[in-house]
């Protein structure tokens, strides 16, 4: 409850709102304020960009080899070729409806964007490793990144969370955490890529995405 009022900038944690004290005592003249620990909104924000990056990254070590279960071709030259839409279908998403979804946080409210972000995580990674087509695959990461605009919005609430003092830091935390995720999930996907997640059921991406799903589902 406290962390999403926080989100909307309804109710400022317990540390932002020390922080914005300390901020007004900085500018009477006093010390200069020093953020000593993360807010809760702040650490819920983390977690969703970590989620959003591991959705991201997780295919980029097995993108070859899908395109060798779903048979498109045997010619080794084409295999990067096809594996190329299927790491760009993503971004393609994104960058067709990022301006569109920053105009629904500034009359909605941010958190309304970051939601529907972490829903298309659960729904459409999973809905990608259930794929029984290229086609499907496509449709389903185009999808994903359609309705994410998680970073874009990350990056404008925080102004609204943190002071003026502490935005260099608290940006540094947001590159970290994505960066981060880009490294986990490629990790994951490398790793977890034709392990079996149920008897019987031939999605060799299904474990990666399914765990992706799952941090993206304990990040709401």
């Amino acid at each position: 409850g406290e962390v999403r009022f926080a989100l909307l900038g309804g109710l400022p944690c317990a540390t932002c709102s020390r922080s914005a004290a300390l901020a007004r005592m900085a500018e009477a003249g006093g010390a200069a304020p020093a953020l000593d620990r993360p807010c809760r909104a702040m650490v819920a924000l983390l977690i969703a960009l970590f989620a959003n990056a591991v959705a991201m990254a997780s295919p980029f070590p097995f993108a070859p080899f899908l395109v060798l279960h779903y048979g498109l071709t045997d010619d080794r030259a084409e295999i990067g070729y096809y594996g190329g839409f299927i790491l760009s279908a993503f971004m393609l998403g994104r960058a067709m409806s990022s301006y569109h979804l920053g105009l629904l946080s500034d009359k909605h409210g941010r958190v309304l964007v970051i939601e529907i972000g972490l829903l298309s995580c659960i729904i459409f990674q999973l809905l990608f490793g259930l794929a029984p087509t290229f086609g499907a695959a496509l449709a389903a990461r185009l999808l994903m990144g359609l309705f994410n605009g998680i970073i874009g919005v990350a990056k404008a609430m925080l102004p609204e969370l943190v002071t003026a003092a502490q935005q260099p830091r608290a940006m540094s935390a947001i590159s970290g955490m994505w960066g981060l995720g880009n490294v986990a999930g490629p990790a994951l996907g490398g790793l977890l890529y034709g392990v079996p997640l149920f008897a019987g059921v031939d999605a060799p991406a299904l474990l990666p995405t399914s765990l992706g799903a799952g941090l993206a589902l304990a990040a709401r």
